[in-house]
């Protein structure tokens, strides 16, 4: 099987163990809050400023898990691959009885160049403490964001390069024109992808800043 198909297959196999109620994000500002939220837990934010394209969000300190990032020439070999070392982490502790997270996780990606570095959401109840150790030392418990502000740019349709190139072109472009024209020149973007494996529903670009 190619590792395109075996990226594939894996991304289907999560989709379909993706549910769990949402505790999270009751901001109000041009969109509405992400519907996956009431599937998955996600990171709560505070909306500070609202336009037609796009929204600037103020995040809480939440805990995530990640892995070293990957060089990879696609954004969905970026998904696949940084990925790998972590889908592990979360489905091993269902397969042990201990019903760690039975659903897919919310993912954000920061892509920098070629290289692309995944983090999985903690859910809730493991915020405050109690979260499966790793069972490798690539995988680090971490804090995020690392900046205050995140300028967002909600998306619906295709998840492809190309298209993804153009919105990131689109939400600099919105940013120049604001109060908030500092981020836009900065070089990282980061992707969020509410429910793993469900490319269809739409999704979210950020690019953070102080």
């Amino acid at each position: 099987m190619s590792p395109s198909r075996k990226t594939l297959c894996l991304l289907m196999f999560i989709s379909c163990i993706s549910i769990q109620e949402c505790k999270g994000d009751d901001a109000k500002g041009y969109y509405n809050p992400p519907v996956e939220c009431s599937r998955v837990d996600c990171p709560p934010f505070t909306v500070i400023y609202g336009e037609k394209d796009f929204e600037i969000r103020n995040y809480s300190q939440s805990l995530w898990v990640t892995a070293p990032g990957v060089e990879q020439y696609s954004l969905m070999g970026g998904l696949g691959k940084a990925g790998n070392n972590l889908i592990p982490y979360y489905y091993r502790q269902i397969n042990q009885g201990m019903s760690f997270v039975p659903y897919g996780p919310l993912v954000m990606m920061d892509v920098i160049n070629s290289t692309y570095t995944n983090y999985f959401y903690v859910p809730h109840k493991y915020q405050n403490g109690g979260l499966p150790k790793p069972f490798t030392p690539e995988i680090k418990q971490v804090k995020l964001p690392k900046y205050k502000y995140a300028a967002v740019r909600r998306i619906h349709g295709e998840i492809s390069d190309e298209n993804v190139a153009a919105q990131v072109d689109a939400l600099r472009k919105n940013l120049k024109a604001s109060a908030y024209q500092r981020a836009a020149d900065r070089p990282q973007f980061t992707f969020v992808l509410y429910i793993w494996g469900i490319f269809n529903q739409g999704y979210e670009l950020l690019i953070w800043f102080d």
